[in-house]
């Protein structure tokens, strides 16, 4: 099964803690998404990434990372996110049938607290995204409203699927 990493998980640390087998397969994009950080719901305690895949972003490209995992990992649900499927487009030249989390949700557009937005630019940079697409994710992130509470802690060394605990 294939999972694709667009935000946080593309950080090694991220997806070891998450899908500690999972296997890079190839750089890819899922054409017509983008990146976008919101809070879920009606919260506005901090933002979350979000794969956005409406009319708003005909013609964009979410850049991730293919992974082939366990099939264990489809059924693990989180607080204010559901799985979709996408077909991406693979660097190898192949497609690849995907799934990944989104928000259910979206609410205003806000930025995350740092420990989790550190993990974004760290996982783009760690597996060389363009410099143009790099600028793009930090364009979005400055256009969000700020967290209130940025500087929190990481509430969690083990990942757990309550958003408090994330």
């Amino acid at each position: 099964m294939y999972y694709f990493a667009y935000c946080t998980w593309l950080h090694d640390i991220e997806i070891a803690r998450f899908m500690p087998e999972a296997k890079p397969v190839t750089k890819a994009y899922a054409a017509n998404h983008a990146l976008r950080f919101h809070a879920a719901g009606d919260r506005t305690d901090r933002g979350w990434c979000h794969f956005l895949g409406t009319a708003d972003v005909w013609g964009e490209r979410a850049e991730g990372v293919v992974f082939e995992h366990d099939d264990t990992h489809f059924s693990e649900d989180y607080d204010d996110f559901e799985r979709c499927c996408v077909t991406v487009h693979g660097e190898d030249g192949k497609q690849y049938d995907c799934w990944t989390y989104r928000l259910i949700r979206p609410g205003i557009a806000m930025r995350p607290p740092n420990f989790y937005w550190e993990h974004i630019p760290t996982g783009l940079k760690q597996w060389n995204f363009s410099p143009e697409y790099i600028a793009k994710v930090q364009a979005v992130f400055d256009k969000a409203a700020e967290c209130p509470r940025a500087d929190r802690p990481n509430p969690s060394a083990i990942p757990g699927k309550g958003a408090d605990t994330r």
